[in-house]
This record gives C-alpha cells, sequence and structure tokens, in this order.
C-alpha cells in the first residue's frame, strides 16, 4: 500500500494455523514430561522457529536460529542457582540471604545476556538483530530506577517505565543499523492517569455494592476484576503503541494499531478457552494472539527496504563476528 512516493507502508502478515502448531505444541509437551523436563529447551526451539517462520514482512519470514542446547545449558544452570538457594532456606536460613545477596549483583548481567540472546538468534533476510547496551545502564534502568518507583509510592513508574522503553529501542540493532526512539515521559503520566481513573471507579463501585447490596459484598473483588484486568490490558496496548510509533530504524518508522478494547476480547476469550479445556486451547490461543498482533503491526518504510536490506548485508557478516563468542548460551530464569 503506497502512502507517497518515497514512502510505502509493509505490513506482517502471520500464516500459522492451530492445527499445524497444535502438533508441535502436543509433542513438545510429552517429550517433555518424559525427558524431565530436558526436551523444554528442544521444545522452545522448535515454538519459536515456527512462529518467526510464519511472521513475514515484505514477502520475507523471520528465523530463529538458537541451539537447543545453549538454552539447556542456561537452564541447567538457573536450576542448579534455585535448587541451592531452596535447599539453603529449609535448612540454613542465613545462609540463603547471603546467597541472594550475592547472586544480585549478576542480575543486571543476566537481563543483558537474554536481550542479546534472544537479539542475536533473531535473523530477517539472513541479516541478525544485535543488542548493545552496559552492565550499569541495565543495573540503572531495570534495578535502580524501579526501587526508585516503588520509594515515590508509585509516582515516579511512569517516568521509569518511559526510560526503559527507551533503553531497550535505542540499544537495539538490526546488522549495522541502530533503532532510536522519541518516546515523551509526558504520555506515560497519561497512561497511568486513565488508569487511575479505572482505579477510582472500581474502589467507588466496591463502596456502593457492599453499602447497598451487602449480600454481595463477599463477591465484590470478582465483580469488579474485569476493570482491573481492562486496566492491564490498557497498559499493556498503549504502552506497546506508544513505543513502536515512536521508534525508527535509519528513517524507517513502525506503526501499530492495537486497540484496548479487541485486545481486551481477545485475551478475555482465550483465558475462557483454556480455562474451559485444561489447557488443550493453548495452541489456538497463541495463534490468534500472533495473527492479531501481526495484522496490527507495520513497517512505513522511506525508500526502497531491498536498498536498505543490501546496505546492511555488507556490514552484517563482521557485526556477527564479533558478537559470536559472547552468545553462546542463553541465561533466562
Amino acid at each position: 500500500m503506497e502512502t507517497s512516493e518515497s514512502s510505502q507502508t509493509l505490513e506482517f502478515k502471520f500464516s500459522g494455523s492451530t492445527g499445524e502448531f497444535f502438533k508441535i505444541w502436543i509433542v513438545n509437551i510429552c517429550l517433555s514430561i518424559v525427558t524431565l523436563g530436558i526436551y523444554s529447551a528442544w521444545a522452545k526451539v522448535r515454538t519459536n522457529q515456527y512462529f518467526y517462520g510464519h511472521t513475514a514482512l515484505d514477502g520475507s519470514s523471520f528465523e530463529y536460529t538458537a541451539k537447543p542446547l545453549q538454552i539447556l545449558q542456561g537452564r541447567i544452570l538457573a536450576f542448579i542457582v534455585f535448587a541451592s538457594y531452596s535447599l539453603l532456606g529449609q535448612f540454613f536460613p542465613i545462609a540463603a540471604v547471603i546467597m541472594a545477596l550475592l547472586i544480585l549483583p549478576f542480575i543486571p548481567w543476566i537481563i543483558l545476556r537474554a536481550l542479546q540472546f534472544n537479539a542475536r538468534n533473531t535473523r530477517y533476510r539472513n541479516i541478525r538483530f544485535g543488542y548493545e547496551g552496559s552492565y550499569w545502564t541495565v543495573a540503572l534502568n531495570f534495578i535502580l530506577l524501579p526501587l526508585l518507583g516503588a520509594l515515590s509510592f508509585g509516582l515516579a513508574w511512569p517516568w521509569v517505565q518511559s526510560r526503559q522503553q527507551r533503553f531497550l529501542v535505542d540499544n537495539a540493532r538490526f546488522g549495522s543499523s541502530a533503532f532510536s526512539s522519541n518516546l515523551s515521559t509526558g504520555a506515560f503520566y497519561k497512561i497511568y492517569l486513565v488508569v487511575f481513573g479505572l482505579g477510582i471507579i472500581a474502589a467507588l463501585l466496591m463502596f456502593a455494592i457492599m453499602s447497598f447490596m451487602p449480600v454481595l459484598g463477599a463477591f465484590s473483588g470478582l465483580l469488579v476484576l474485569p476493570l482491573y484486568y481492562l486496566a492491564y490490558v490498557f497498559i499493556k496496548v498503549q504502552v506497546i503503541n506508544m513505543t513502536l510509533n515512536n521508534s525508527e530504524l535509519e528513517g524507517h518508522r513502525f506503526s501499530s494499531t492495537l486497540r484496548t478494547g479487541a485486545f481486551f476480547k481477545l485475551m478475555f476469550i482465550n483465558s475462557c478457552a483454556i480455562l474451559l479445556t485444561l489447557g488443550l486451547a493453548i495452541p489456538w490461543a497463541k495463534i490468534r494472539m500472533a495473527r492479531y498482533r501481526a495484522e496490527s503491526t507495520a513497517v512505513i518504510a522511506q525508500g526502497s527496504l531491498d536498498n536498505f536490506i543490501r546496505n546492511n548485508q555488507q556490514d552484517d557478516a563482521a557485526f556477527g563476528e564479533e558478537l559470536s563468542d559472547m552468545m553462546d548460551i542463553e541465561l533466562g530464569f
């Protein structure tokens, strides 16, 4: 779809189907159970390869290139750490506290490695994504500033989240090209003002129920639960839209048109279906969500996207070579 002589809107397409993915999903579940969780690393790779491979932009699909053994190594390490902490907590509580304090400085490194791993193993037209950032910038944005947000009783949280989103975008790369963002802190405060209004409505509704219908007082929390769920969906949708609509890659912009009502309906139906089928509807729910996300996202390309791809192909080999040694395992918990 042409928007002007120099730009074109390229929409994402998702071609996955419930039937295809259900076969992958059920095999993944069975083999993970039989192998006591060892196969879960292979299951993650197969799942990501399916969703990436069925998501296309301008006629080309994405690729997920991680190796299962890389993921398995990280999970084994995570299991050892978690099991050690749990055992210490049961028999030596003081030692568990000391261990937690020793682990804390590694959290920014783990977050950074996870971001780098996921980016490095995502590829489009044979060009890898990448992620920069440093230990200290991760510690600032994901450890220290959230503590500040908590100490401010939530008043600083919109500012903290705006910084986090800028960090996530500004440190991402595609080949040798860097992403950039132009996010406004004020816009994040507007989102949370709406949520604050929903909170007031929920509180007033609970007060009215308990005052005029005391018989339903015990169920007042359940009656206003949809409002809290709506607040969660509203924040998620608005943050995604705002982040993508204010991000670009070497002049190529992004468009996200998620709608709170449609997203709420989608998540509500998905949740009900999963509960009613005891989990068997999970593949169906994942396919529906992936299709909606893809249909609501587009790239507004300035000029020829093919020229941009060719320019990045020239530099991607050296860029990837430099990072290959540090992307050997996934350390996501």
